[in-house]
């Protein structure tokens, strides 16, 4: 098989780094002090970093709006200010939302009424959750940092609510690991014709 160089400019870089990822989309949940915005942010760039204690980084990209960036995101600014966030994992059948989730503004649109999302309140952080997603996370931020144009929040899970049917006889069910039932970033790539 023949190489040929990938270049490391444009949208090859959005590319590459969509296939270095391991695909699998989740939606952030946040809100401001006052609960008065409501921010859902679909990422793909999420992992489990340590086992004890259990800490998850998530990868957002930057630029407020306070910042006069083109590319702001409200959610960025909503879980700076706040500290956390509600991680929601969705199957495959939630796309369509998550896709109009992320190419809207929460400050512009209540997202949860525009995707058709029910906000599920949550007991340790102030943003709700998403009750159609089978796995909800409420996290609280314990460290953070800034990798070019994203930032790296790191966070500890607080408490975990599964769907009934996840887990059946101490297992997890087949139908959450089969990796056809997940949101993956090549929908994304597929419906946008990004190749």
């Amino acid at each position: 098989m023949n190489k040929r160089e990938f270049k490391l400019e444009g949208m090859d870089i959005t590319k590459l780094s969509w296939i270095l990822s391991n695909g699998q989309m989740v939606m952030l949940t946040s809100c401001n002090a006052d609960k008065s915005i409501n921010g859902i942010i679909p990422i793909s760039w999420m992992m489990p970093t340590s086992h004890k204690p259990l800490l998850i980084a998530a990868s957002v990209g930057h630029g407020g709006k306070e910042t006069g960036d083109f590319a702001y995101r409200v959610s960025y600014s909503l879980i700076n200010e706040t500290k956390e966030f509600g991680l929601n994992v969705p199957t495959g059948d939630l796309m369509d939302s998550m896709i109009k989730a992320g190419t809207t503004h929460s400050d512009e649109v209540d997202k949860f009424s525009e995707c058709k999302f029910t906000p599920m309140p949550s007991k340790h952080i102030s943003a709700p959750l998403i009750a159609e997603c089978f796995l909800n996370i409420e996290c609280k931020i314990i460290d953070q940092f800034r990798t070019g144009d994203h930032t790296v929040f790191v966070a500890e899970p607080l408490i975990v609510y599964v769907d009934d049917d996840v887990i059946v006889d101490g297992k997890f069910a087949v139908k959450y690991l089969d990796k056809s039932n997940q949101a993956h970033i090549t929908e994304v790539i597929t419906m946008w014709n990004m190749w």
